[in-house]
């Protein structure tokens, strides 16, 4: 048997307390314990950082590729609901600008990178997202929102390309202001929700819009186009 003199602080203390008070006070056998689960969850993941990266996704939803990209395909260009914004706190704390690196690590195929002028009450920002198309736009969509209703930016400009987007914050006035929240609000549906208001429209009023298109005059041979095997 090896023994070790080891140095713990306060909160160390208090972390492995409900682990110390099961094996009747003995740090000894706590620690062992403690080892053996380390052990286990590198065995498992390569590393203590992947699980929890893991551990942070499994509070969302784990879906199969190919439904997240039929997700995102019928929401782009739509604006999540500031409810929704809020959150992605349930999975990560957001509290500063370099925090919305972490929401890549949910589970997207992007890497994302934000930089601003002060990290807790920036009046600029640039959130630069490479990575998949979809899901990059995806999450810069979410980080603009995030800086825009949480710490008042308004987007000045987005920048497409192949494998990357770029959005440039900037603050426009008093954060609190109604003027303030009604250019940060304008600034987002024109970049990233030019379905907003349709698609809001459509969800509060399905059954009528569903008459709207179904009575359309070309909507049938439409219909026999896109789904040949209903008219089979």
């Amino acid at each position: 048997m090896i023994r070790k003199n080891i140095s713990l602080y306060d909160e160390d203390v208090k972390k492995i307390e409900r682990i110390v008070e099961k094996h009747e006070g003995n740090l000894s056998a706590a620690i062992r314990e403690i080892i053996e689960f380390t052990h286990v969850m590198q065995r498992k993941f390569g590393s203590l950082e992947e699980a929890k990266r893991v551990e942070r996704r499994i509070k969302g939803i784990c879906i199969p590729n190919m439904m997240l990209n039929w997700f995102l395909r019928y929401t782009t260009e739509c604006l999540p609901d500031e409810i929704a914004i809020g959150s992605l706190e349930e999975i990560h704390a957001l509290e500063s600008v370099s925090d919305l690196a972490d929401i890549a690590d949910i589970g997207f195929a992007a890497d994302i990178n934000v930089d601003a002028d002060d990290d807790r009450n920036p009046t600029e920002a640039t959130i630069e997202v490479s990575g998949e198309r979809m899901q990059a736009e995806f999450v810069a969509k979410l980080a603009a929102c995030f800086l825009a209703e949480n710490k008042g930016l308004v987007v000045e400009d987005v920048s497409r390309r192949a494998a990357s987007i770029t959005v440039k914050l900037k603050s426009r006035g008093e954060r609190e202001s109604e003027a303030n929240y009604k250019m940060m609000r304008e600034s987002l549906i024109t970049h990233f929700g030019e379905r907003h208001v349709m698609m809001q429209e459509i969800a509060h009023k399905p059954r009528f819009w569903n008459e709207i298109v179904n009575t359309t005059i070309e909507w049938d041979a439409a219909q026999r186009y896109k789904y040949p095997k209903i008219y089979r």
